[in-house]
């Protein structure tokens, strides 16, 4: 336990987070590439044309065996994120919004994994990949919102504040916008072809670029 402690360090949860943004969007893009080419979804710019979806890039062997194994190892890795996030900000004192964004982001890990263990798996199914899809979705932007509020209340840790304040006010933003287009995608208001599959693929990239945010935000000790 202690040199798993000792292995926790800023350098480390830079490249865990810059591994957590790199992993998940090179899946998926060489999926829905893979998929392509197996013939099961047409080519065209997903995140403007919406043709798929990103389940659909991996539903299908032999393409869902790539997909399900890296987005694992993804999994593990936005597990890392988590701890290491925990860790290091407790150092100074653990407030109950520290406690709160570590259990909503430890949440969104298991719901994820739910997703990507039922993804592929028949109809029956399908309850379980949209609950752990739409849950994972909502606590990751919740807890990164509030990890930077927790960033913010730690500016001695290393931490880049400039980045911290950009940080805070993308997921205000990524908040305030899922907000809006969750009822739309759910109740189809918006009458537009593949809508659903436009803002997935889009709000998928922006949560993503979360992790990146998070790798400028920790200074080189």
């Amino acid at each position: 336990m202690v040199e798993f402690k000792s292995f926790i360090k800023n350098e480390n949860l830079r490249i865990i987070s810059l591994l957590a943004f790199i992993l998940p969007t090179l899946t998926v893009l060489i999926s829905y590439f893979l998929s392509i080419k197996y013939n099961y979804v047409i080519f065209c710019i997903p995140n403007i044309e919406g043709c798929t979806s990103i389940s659909q890039v991996g539903r299908y062997p032999p393409v869902n065996y790539f997909f399900k194994t890296f987005m694992f190892v993804s999994i593990f890795l936005i597990f890392l994120y988590w701890i290491f996030n925990y860790v290091l900000i407790s150092k100074k004192g653990l407030l109950l919004i520290h406690k709160l964004t570590f259990f909503l982001g430890i949440l969104s890990v298991i719901f994820f994994s739910l997703y990507i263990i039922f993804l592929g798996e028949g109809d029956y199914y399908r309850f379980f990949r949209r609950i752990g899809i739409f849950i994972y979705i909502f606590f990751t932007v919740i807890s990164e919102l509030l990890l930077s509020i927790s960033y913010r209340s730690k500016p001695d840790l290393f931490l880049n504040i400039s980045i911290i304040n950009f940080k805070f006010y993308f997921n205000v933003i990524l908040s305030t916008l899922g907000l809006i287009l969750l009822p739309l995608v759910i109740y189809k208001i918006i009458n537009y072809p593949n809508f659903k599959n436009i803002v997935s693929w889009n709000y998928f990239f922006l949560i993503q670029i979360n992790f990146l945010i998070s790798f400028f935000c920790w200074k080189k000790v």
